[in-house]
C-alpha cells in the first residue's frame, strides 16, 4: 500500500467541501446514550431519513467491498455490539429502538470508519487491514455506534445553525475557480452535509468513552484498540505531519490510550480470543484496487472497463468509483472524468450545455483517437460572481459515452487549453495484455512456526510498495520485536 493512501486522508474523493444550507431546524429530542433532553438540528425520523439518502449516494461514490464471509462477520460483530447499546435498551425509545442499523465495508484503502445519522455504520478495507483482532474491530464499531447513541450528527447540526448556518469548508474547488462540487463529485446534499459536519473534541471523547462501554459489555476487550493507536502515532511520527482525517478532532493518540484505560478498569474480558478475525480478512483486498484503475508512468488505465488516457504531468489523481478527478500541483486547474447515462455524445453535451450558469462559447465534432467525440468550450458564473472557463469533452467507447471536464479560471485558461486537450484527444482502448490482466495485492495471514524478530518473517519478494516499517506498522509490532510461536502475521501477496 502506498502511503499517500494515509497522507490523504479520509476518502480521497472528497477533496472539495460543497457549501451547502443546512437544513437542521430547531427540534427538542431524547439523547439515548445520556436520557437527557435538548435542543437538536432534527427529530429521529430526519435523522433516519438523511442517513438512508446519504448512505446511498456514500456507496455510490466510494463502492462497497463486496466478500459475503466478511461481510458476514463485520455485521455479526457489529451486531453483537449493537445489542449491548443504548440503541436497543429497554428504556430507549421505541422510535429509536426499532430503528434498523446496518454495518457496510467501504471499498477504500484508507484507514477510516465513519457513522451516518439513524445507524449506518462504515469501516474501511484499509482500518479492516490494519486491525488486529475481534477485539479491535468491536471497538472500532462501538466507538461509531457511540456516535449515534449520542446523536452527535444532530447535535453538531444544531450548534452549526446557532453559528453560521452553512458548512463552509476549504473548498478546493472555491479556492482554485469557485465551482460548484456537484458538477464534478456528483454527490448530493446529504452526504455532503453529513459527512463534512465534523464532531467536536468532546463528541469523539464521548463516543470513545461510550465505545469503552459497549464494548466490554459485548464481551469483548476494550483495551486492545490501544494497539490501534499506536500503530496511528507511528504513522504520524513517521510521515511527519498530522494523523488522519479520521482523527483529526480526536485527542491525541497517546491521551486516547489513557484515558481508554482509565474508563477500562474493571472492565477486561478474560474470554478466550478464537483467531477468527484473521481468518476473515485472509485474501482481502490490500492497498487500491487496480481494477478499479490505476495511474502508471502518467497513464490512466482501466483494466474491467479496457480504456486508458494519458494525465497531465504534475496533476494529482483523485480515483474513486463513479470518476476520476486531476487536480494541478499548484491547485490551479482541475480535470474531471466520468461516464454519462446519455446514448451519444451529442445527448450529453447537449444536457450539460443546459446546467444553469453556463454560456457556451463554441461547441464542435472531435475525435479522440478515432473515436466520435463532442467538443463544448463554456464560461461557468458562480455564486460568487467568479466566472470559470471550462473545456468538456464528450467521446463514445465501447457502447457508453464518457465525458473530460477541464476547470480553470479564464485567465489560466490558454495555459492549460493544450493540458487538457491532450488528455481529452488522448483517451482510448485499451490493448496492453499486461495492464488489462492487473490484478490487486491482497492480505495473505501467516501463522508463525518459529520465534524470529519481525524483520526476519518479511517474506522476500513481497508485492506492493509497503516498506518494512509500513509492514511492522500493518502488523502493530516492532521491526526488531521477537515474535513468538503461533502468533499470526500479515502480509501482501499476489494471489
Amino acid at each position: 500500500m502506498r502511503q499517500d493512501l494515509i497522507r490523504k486522508g479520509w476518502f480521497p474523493a472528497f477533496l472539495f467541501l460543497l457549501p451547502i444550507l443546512l437544513y437542521a431546524g430547531c427540534t427538542t429530542g431524547v439523547i439515548p446514550a445520556t436520557g437527557e433532553k435538548r435542543y437538536l438540528g432534527y427529530s429521529w425520523e430526519q435523522e433516519v431519513n438523511l442517513g438512508r439518502k446519504a448512505s446511498k449516494e456514500v456507496a455510490a461514490a466510494f463502492g462497497l467491498y463486496r466478500d459475503p464471509g466478511l461481510e458476514r462477520y463485520v455485521e455479526e460483530v457489529g451486531r453483537r455490539v449493537l445489542a449491548r447499546s443504548h440503541l436497543r435498551r429497554p428504556e430507549t425509545d421505541p422510535e429509536i429502538r426499532n430503528t434498523p442499523v446496518t454495518f457496510q465495508i467501504l471499498d477504500s484503502p484508507v484507514i477510516n470508519a465513519m457513522a451516518l445519522p439513524g445507524g449506518h455504520i462504515y469501516v474501511t478495507r484499509g482500518m479492516l487491514a490494519h486491525l488486529n483482532s475481534e477485539d479491535q474491530l468491536a471497538s472500532v464499531l462501538a466507538h461509531e455506534i457511540g456516535h449515534v447513541s449520542a446523536r452527535h450528527a444532530s447535535r453538531q447540526a444544531w450548534q452549526q445553525q446557532l453559528g453560521q448556518g452553512l458548512l463552509l469548508g476549504g473548498a478546493l474547488i472555491g479556492q482554485i475557480v469557485g465551482l460548484p462540487a456537484e458538477q464534478i463529485l456528483n454527490l448530493g446534499g446529504a452526504a455532503a452535509q453529513l459527512i463534512f459536519l465534523r464532531y467536536s473534541r468532546e463528541d469523539e471523547l464521548e463516543a470513545d468513552r461510550l465505545g469503552v462501554e459497549y464494548t466490554s459489555l459485548a464481551g469483548y476487550d476494550p483495551t486492545a484498540v490501544t494497539g490501534l493507536f499506536e500503530s496511528l502515532d507511528r504513522m504520524q511520527e513517521k510521515e511527519g505531519q498530522g494523523l488522519p482525517n479520521f482523527l483529526s478532532t480526536h485527542p491525541n493518540p497517546g491521551d486516547r490510550i489513557a484515558r481508554i484505560r482509565q474508563w477500562s478498569s474493571g472492565r477486561r474480558s478474560e474470554r478466550p480470543r478464537d483467531g477468527r478475525y484473521f481468518d476473515a480478512i485472509d485474501g482481502m483486498v490490500l492497498g487500491e484496487d487496480p481494477r478499479h484503475g490505476f495511474v502508471e508512468r502518467d497513464v490512466f488505465y482501466h483494466p474491467d472497463l479496457r480504456f486508458r488516457f494519458p494525465v497531465p504531468r504534475g496533476f494529482r489523481v483523485v480515483n474513486q468509483p463513479a470518476q476520476v478527478i486531476m487536480v494541478e500541483g499548484a491547485r490551479r486547474a482541475i480535470l474531471g472524468f466520468a461516464s454519462s447515462p446519455e446514448k451519444s455524445p451529442e445527448a450529453a453535451a447537449a444536457r450539460f450545455a443546459r446546467q444553469g450558469g453556463l454560456r457556451v462559447l463554441d461547441n464542435r465534432r472531435a475525435r479522440s483517437n478515432g473515436l466520435p467525440a463532442v467538443a463544448l468550450l463554456a464560461d461557468a458564473k458562480m455564486q460568487n460572481g467568479r466566472v470559470a472557463r471550462l473545456l468538456a469533452y464528450f467521446v463514445e467507447f465501447g457502447g457508453n459515452v464518457y465525458h473530460f471536464v477541464g476547470y480553470t479560471s479564464p485567465e489560466a485558461f490558454g495555459a492549460f487549453r493544450g493540458v487538457f486537450l491532450r488528455t481529452m484527444e488522448g483517451f482510448g482502448e485499451l490493448r496492453d495484455p499486461a495492464m488489462l490482466s492487473r490484478q490487486p495485492v491482497r492480505l495473505a495471514t501467516l501463522r508463525v512456526s518459529r520465534p524470529a524478530r519481525f524483520r526476519a518473517l518479511i517474506p522476500r519478494g513481497a508485492p506492493g510498495e509497503m516498506t518494512p516499517e509500513d509492514l511492522a506498522i500493518l502488523n502493530q509490532v516492532r521491526l526488531d520485536q521477537m515474535i513468538e510461536p503461533g502468533t499470526v502475521l500479515k502480509f501482501p501477496r499476489s494471489f
